[in-house]
């Protein structure tokens, strides 16, 4: 009767046990919201730290957790992260998604945000499919790509450094050293020769400066004279508008008046013929204004003509 107790508490206290376990599961396996949607992102860099039911943060506000993170089979060797946020999260197009680290013991969350240069258009979060981001890699994998450029920039660097203290260029450097203190020397002496040039410079520049005053008076005196030759010029250039209209008088006097004139004085020539003509007909015979011009005497064949013998026919 003993044994048989013990066998019921034995069989109570696993069922108790398989129920607190099937209930503790339900707790804690992820449910599904109706105000959340599922989102994958894609990327083929690292995501050490990051767990599943990770926070995933936008702007540092909670809004969702990691679900899965799985290799994904479209791709292969591409890690696909999916998360599920809140449908009230204000998620667009232009919202990107990176790999952050909180605190000091490397734990990773989704961090999202929005990138400026981007246009922002709503999310399409409808029908079947899965939207998708990609997803860019944590400031530490960053940080030692950084490092690992580094170290090659130092190796490369030291190399060289290497290369140029080597026993050849050491001796090259000496001698470079050498020659450098050689010319320092022979400057030094140049100077030394220099000097008394230098003590002259003064009364050079004064020099310099009264001939540069001289020169400035000079040019005064030149833009006067180039002053008065405009003037001048512009006088002969007022007597060459007058020979010109000279020269055009004249053309018209020779053209037009002197033919004219030459016309006038024949007629005065045959006037003053005719004048001496009259006068003296008046000087031989006065009676010639009374009684007319004597007649000329009639030539042969008229009436009255006498021969030579003084015949009148």
């Amino acid at each position: 009767m003993e044994s048989q107790s013990h066998s019921f508490v034995a069989g109570l206290f696993v069922l108790v046990l398989g129920i607190a376990v099937a209930a503790g599961g339900f707790w804690l396996a992820p449910r599904k919201n109706a105000d959340q949607y599922a989102i994958d992102l894609l990327t083929t860099h690292s995501v050490s730290g990051l767990l599943a039911d990770a926070p995933v943060r936008f702007r540092g506000v909670d809004v969702g957790r990691v679900r899965s993170i799985a290799f994904d089979a479209a791709e292969s060797g591409r890690v696909r992260v999916r998360i599920e946020v809140e449908r009230s999260a204000p998620l667009t197009t232009a919202t990107y998604a990176k790999l952050g680290y909180e605190g000091i013991n490397g734990v990773a969350l989704i961090q999202l945000d929005d990138d400026p240069h981007k246009l922002k258009a709503p999310l399409l979060t409808s029908g079947g499919d899965v939207p998708r981001m990609e997803l860019e890699p944590g400031i530490l994998e960053r940080a030692e790509v950084d490092v690992g450029n580094l170290l090659s920039s130092t190796q490369r660097v030291a190399a060289r450094l290497q290369e140029f203290l080597s026993e050849k260029n050491e001796a090259r450097i000496f001698g470079l050293v050498d020659s450098l203190e050689r010319t320092s020397e022979r400057y030094g002496q140049l100077a030394q020769n220099m000097e008394p040039s230098i003590k002259a410079l003064p009364g050079l520049v004064h020099d310099a400066r009264l001939t540069i005053d001289h020169a400035r008076a000079t040019l005064d005196n030149v833009t006067v004279l180039t002053g008065d030759a405009d003037r001048h010029l512009a006088d002969l250039d007022a007597v060459a508008g007058a020979a010109r209209q000279i020269g055009q008088t004249a053309e018209a006097l020779r053209v037009d008046t002197l033919p004219r004139l030459n016309a006038l004085g024949d007629e005065f020539s045959t006037d003053a013929r005719e004048l001496r003509q009259a006068l003296h007909q008046a000087n031989t015979r006065p009676e010639s204004f009374i009684f007319g011009p004597e007649l000329p005497a009639p030539g042969p064949g008229e009436h009255g003509f006498a021969s030579i013998h003084g015949a009148v026919k």
